[in-house]
This record gives C-alpha cells, sequence and structure tokens, in this order.
C-alpha cells in the first residue's frame, strides 16, 4: 500500500520511528541527569566525610571518662632541693673536673692546681667545646650545694657563672667549663668568705 506524505520521513524514516527515537533519547538523558546527579552527590559526601575524618585525626577530643595516653620516658629529674638557709659544700666533699675551652693553652691544668690547693678533690683536666660563656659549673641532681662551692671560687668574677643541670650526673662531682672572658679565681679569703653565705635556691624548690 503506498504511503502518505504525511508519514512519510525526508530521511526514508517514518514519523513513527522519529518519535520512538525521540522518547528514547529523551529518556536517555533523563537517566544520565539521574546518574550525573546521584554520583555528584555520593562525591560531595565522601569528601565531607573525608575533610571531618581528617578534622578528627588533627584534634582529637577526650570524651568524658576516657583516660589520655601517657607519653612513654622517664620522668624528668629535678635538682634536690637543699634546706633553709644550706650554705655550699665544703671542698673536700666536691670533686671537680676543670675544662678548657679558650685558645689560653694549659689554662684548665692552672685551674686544677689552685683548686687543688683550696682543698678541692681534682679530676683529669681537658678541652671542651661546649663551653657557652666564661664559666659555666656544670652538676648532677644532687650536686647543686657542690657546684654553689665551686661558684664561690668565681665571687669577684666579672660575670656570673652560669649552673647547668645534667641529669645523668651522680654524686657531688662538678664540671666546671672555661671560655672566652674567664680571668682568674677570686682571692681565696673571698671564696673562703662566699663559702659561709646561704646559698639561693634552685628553680622549682
Amino acid at each position: 500500500m503506498p504511503t502518505s506524505h504525511r508519514d512519510a520521513h525526508p530521511y526514508g524514516r517514518s514519523a513513527d520511528d522519529v518519535r520512538r527515537r525521540d522518547t528514547r533519547l529523551r529518556r536517555m538523558r533523563r537517566l544520565r541527569a539521574t546518574q550525573l546527579a546521584f554520583f555528584s552527590v555520593l562525591a560531595v559526601a565522601l569528601i565531607a566525610v573525608g575533610v571531618y575524618a581528617v578534622g578528627e585525626l588533627r584534634e582529637p577530643v577526650e570524651e568524658p571518662g576516657m583516660i589520655a595516653p601517657k607519653e612513654i620516658g622517664p620522668d624528668p629529674v629535678a635538682v634536690e632541693c637543699p634546706d633553709e638557709g644550706a650554705v655550699p659544700l665544703p671542698p673536700a666533699e666536691v670533686t671537680v673536673t676543670v675544662l678548657n675551652g679558650t685558645t689560653r693553652s694549659g689554662l684548665a691544668g692552672e685551674v686544677t692546681h689552685e683548686l687543688g690547693g683550696r682543698g678541692y678533690e681534682t679530676g683529669e683536666p681537658g678541652n671542651t667545646r661546649s663551653a657557652g660563656g666564661p664559666a659555666t659549673i656544670v652538676h648532677g641532681p644532687a650536686g647543686y650545694l657542690a657546684a654553689q662551692s665551686v661558684r664561690a671560687q668565681l665571687a669577684t668574677a666579672d660575670s656570673e657563672p652560669v649552673l647547668k643541670l645534667d641529669e645523668a650526673k651522680e654524686g657531688t662531682g662538678v664540671d666546671l667549663l672555661l671560655g672566652d672572658g674567664f680571668t682568674v679565681l677570686a682571692p681565696a679569703p673571698a671564696a673562703a668568705d662566699a663559702l659561709k653565705a646561704p646559698v639561693p635556691a634552685p628553680e622549682g624548690c
């Protein structure tokens, strides 16, 4: 039967074919739009979850009743606090090792000899690169009064000796580090007077 001009398509397809094709295209477009919207919402949700997780890791919040994690490691060692009115240890109870941090050859030996003459037990003199000033006295937790005893031998120094705590150092032995700016020990009479004066309380006491 011959086809009417109304149902004929200029490219050889019927109008029904064209309508069905257009319907399929519209359905595919709607499906793609729905899929795109779904995956967009999913992506936003994943990003939000990721941001939240990173924030939780960076700033953990302790919940009530939870025990905070304890840092692993030894507790810091504090200086043994002296009694009120305590004075420096007598020289005979202190062992001092003199270390030279200057370019003056033989300085550690000279000062060691002088301190020995004032009643101190002395260690082997040597050199150091750790001198941070004219005089640094390194002592352990139990060596504060020993350090003050050696400090008395520098009572008239132009600059105040620095006391430095070494937690690993035991007993009343101290190290005297001599650096640039050190000249001589205090005169013996002035040092003897300083040994009779009460020491200041160390930090934390």
